[in-house]
């Protein structure tokens, strides 16, 4: 299939749609994932104990607070809990699901697709590589012309045997300061991102330059900056003169941890995580300065304790819980379904 063919179509696990038809998306979230990368073992010898209990009524308050600390929280891998937890989401009227699982977290074609038949929804399938710590041995004898290649026929043909197309680039994961082979992976996203048309989520680094310098890559090797989104805005900086430069480079600013209510924020401690009606707060900011066709919404789900079945909040939180207070701060339906139809409709569509 050519460029040409997929262009204004939404390439998922299950073939194309058209972008049109996409409905209520999340524009960043896991399904299935291998999160054991981020697992921290606690320092204190008396916590260690619950870092290896399976999460219960007793230790979940626990647990969703050292959220990395507790090893079988940083899993998804559970197809049958997928089910139950995607059927939530569709009975709140939700109907695509953009998962970004690519390599180095596990990504499950394969499970994917029986995941998608089995809730009649929409799946869009992650390309590329995460952050360094998880790349494989081999990464530095990969070129970036190996990585890009291996990226284009993950959406053109399928990836390994199992003809399941990727629909996306990424998340192409960086830290800060930056891997080398991170930038290589980067620049090869950029490369697969124009042979293919396919939009390109990036994962920044923990700190407020790793967003700029994200742009200023992908701009200066040829990318099409609003096919460019940049994840976890909402944990890396809410400095508004910040996110207006940072808006102006024409990419997409994805605010992916709704639902992530607790100030703690355990892989960066330093930082303290927005609430949801601060994220809130800064929506209706981007309204106002007219950089609301450049939002993404969505929750990051990748661990137990954010699912329904674990006392979490689901993949509905922010149908449920979030759009109506938004129209209680005066969104539209219209204004609302920008953020969560339209946006992603023309963001993962093909160009």
């Amino acid at each position: 299939m050519t460029k040409d063919d997929r262009r204004g179509y939404v390439q998922t696990v299950l073939g194309l749609v058209k972008g049109d038809e996409l409905g209520v998306t999340l524009a960043h979230d896991h399904v299935l994932i291998d999160g054991t990368f981020m697992y921290v073992e606690p320092p204190e010898i008396g916590q260690r104990k619950m870092a290896h209990e399976k999460i219960s009524l007793e230790n979940r308050g626990w647990v969703g607070y050292h959220w990395t600390s507790n090893k079988d929280n940083v899993e998804l891998k559970d197809e049958e809990i997928a089910v139950s937890e995607l059927k939530h989401f569709v009975a709140a009227g939700g109907k695509t699901i953009v998962d970004p699982t690519n390599i180095g977290l596990g990504r499950d074609p394969v499970g994917l697709a029986r995941i998608a038949r089995l809730t009649n929804t929409h799946v869009v399938m992650g390309a590329g590589y995460y952050i360094g710590s998880t790349h494989p041995d081999n990464m530095d004898a990969l070129s970036q012309d190996d990585i890009a290649r291996e990226i284009i026929r993950d959406i053109d043909v399928g990836v390994g045997d199992t003809g399941i197309k990727a629909g996306l680039i990424g998340e192409v994961g960086c830290t800060y300061p930056w891997w080398d082979n991170e930038k290589k992976s980067l620049r090869a996203g950029v490369d697969a991102q124009l042979e293919t048309g396919a939009a390109l989520m990036v994962h920044p680094g923990r700190s407020p330059n790793s967003p700029v310098e994200i742009a200023e890559v992908v701009d200066k090797a040829g990318g099409d900056m609003s096919r460019l989104i940049i994840c976890h805005i909402d944990r890396t900086c809410l400095d508004r003169g910040w996110l207006k430069e940072l808006a102006q480079t024409g990419c997409y600013l994805e605010y992916d941890l709704f639902g992530n209510e607790s100030s703690f924020y355990p892989p960066n401690p330093d930082v303290d995580m927005p609430s949801d009606a601060e994220r809130m707060d800064v929506i209706l900011w981007h309204f106002e300065q007219g950089y609301e066709r450049q939002i993404l919404l969505s929750h990051d789900v990748a661990t137990k304790h954010r699912l329904h079945a674990y006392g979490g909040l689901g993949y509905d939180h922010l149908i449920t819980n979030v759009v109506p207070r938004l129209r209680k701060r005066g969104l539209t339906d219209a204004q609302v379904a920008t953020l969560i139809e339209d946006n992603p409709a023309t963001v993962y569509s093909f160009v």
